[in-house]
């Protein structure tokens, strides 16, 4: 999951990037904590047949991040999604994208605390309190550090992915000796709505290729370098993801569902000491990619208040961050309730995270100038348009902040029409 604000305040200086480092930058946008915790709860809800859900996710990313590639080839803007959404269907769909970023990211936020909470719980041998103790603490520390002027930087996010992807590698190559494709038989015991769950829950590990479309104003060249990036990208991530799920489900077997998959694959080369490092490297990742997070979301919530899209409330002083504080508090309150409910926040903001991306492939489908672009951009929409379905009423989100959007708007217009 990654923010439109943090990926773009992140990239540098204009015209700076080459392919190495903005396949860093890339791979930063992409990969994120949700990992250490997704695999499960995609295996909670359709067993070793959430294997599928992820390959489809693999196959859905490739048109998808090469439309947002297109888009930033052949008409590199900083403003990433929301212009091309501006620019294709005018403001207020503009309005209502940025809405879906701002009011949701601050959901995750909890969601993503809970994540490393779970581990330091299951290092512990603690029950669910203790994960949503972690996890308040998590975001308080988090929250703290914003208001007191604590910023990610750069390197900061490029050491947090680098190190994600390390562990990530390490943990694939532990469990792969412990492999057994026996533990496959029960695949075909799980119907399509459990696959469909799975897809609603995981599309949040593969947000982040829009990132490519607000990078491409960062390259020296883009039209050179965007194509060999996005295509590394998508070998490097979709094949660690793939490979990750496939070794959870063949060394853990139910295991791959617990609370602490990646601990437990990591234990078969570290041995007891796994879930303490594990724990307290999960905590230390997570307050530096949801410091980014949170900066992000103020700093895009004052940006609309700003230029009228919110209540100019949002765009005085630290109002917006203010928000972002609330809604995160109510956040750890829904996940107080009890376990189950991390599933609730999870699919809220994968919900919005579908719409968005539905809304940056219907522009690009409209507005990128080549028949292939174009029906690339299809594919990728017609994908988004089946994980969209895999969500179900949580579609009620993004679509009451549309409409929420829409009022907004229609006053906007009245107001400008006044004479006077």
């Amino acid at each position: 999951m990654s923010s439109d604000v943090e990926v773009r305040t992140g990239a540098g200086a204009a015209g700076t990037l080459g392919r190495v480092r903005g396949l860093a930058y890339y791979l930063g946008a992409v990969l994120g904590t949700g990992v250490i915790a997704l695999p499960a709860l995609a295996y909670r809800a359709a067993g070793p047949a959430s294997l599928a859900a992820w390959a489809a996710l693999v196959g859905a990313s490739i048109p998808i991040a090469w439309t947002f590639a297109s888009l930033g080839r052949l008409l590199p803007d900083a403003g990433g999604v929301s212009t091309y959404v501006r620019r294709a269907f005018g403001e207020y769909w503009a309005t209502a994208s940025g809405w879906w970023f701002y009011l949701t990211i601050p959901l995750g936020i909890p969601a993503s605390a809970l994540f490393a909470g779970q581990y330091a719980a299951h290092a512990l041998g603690g029950a669910h309190w203790v994960a949503v103790a972690v996890a308040a603490g998590i975001a308080g520390v988090v929250l703290g550090g914003v208001w007191a002027g604590v910023r990610s930087s750069s390197t900061l996010q490029l050491i947090v992915a680098g190190t994600i992807l390390a562990v990530l590698l390490i943990a694939v190559g532990s469990g792969v000796p412990h492999a057994d494709v026996s533990r496959l038989a029960s695949v075909g015991s799980v119907g399509w709505g459990g696959v469909g769950q799975s897809l609603a829950l995981i599309v949040w590990a593969f947000a982040g290729w829009e990132a490519m479309s607000y990078l491409g104003a960062q390259f020296r060249d883009p039209r050179r370098d965007l194509g060999v990036v996005t295509a590394s990208a998508l070998v490097l991530v979709g094949g660690l993801y793939l490979a990750l799920a496939v070794v959870s489900v063949l060394a853990l077997g139910d295991g791959a569902g617990g609370d602490a998959p990646l601990a437990s694959l990591l234990a078969f080369a570290l041995g007891p000491v796994a879930p303490a490092l594990t724990a307290a490297l999960a905590v230390v990742l997570t307050l530096g990619v949801l410091t980014s997070y949170a900066t992000g979301a103020a700093e895009l919530g004052r940006s609309l208040g700003q230029a009228g899209s919110l209540p100019g409330w949002f765009g005085r002083g630290r109002h917006a961050l203010a928000a972002v504080t609330a809604l995160s508090t109510l956040g750890l309150g829904v996940l107080a309730l009890g376990p189950d409910t991390t599933e609730v926040l999870v699919r809220l903001v994968t919900a919005a995270i579908v719409a968005v991306y539905a809304a940056g492939l219907a522009a690009a489908a409209r507005i990128l100038p080549a028949r292939r672009q174009r029906v690339m951009a299809g594919l990728g929409f017609v994908a988004v348009a089946g994980l969209a379905a895999s969500c179900g009423w949580y579609l009620a989100w993004p679509a009451a902040l549309a409409a929420a959007a829409a009022f907004r708007h229609a006053r906007r217009r009245r107001t400008a029409r006044r004479p006077g």
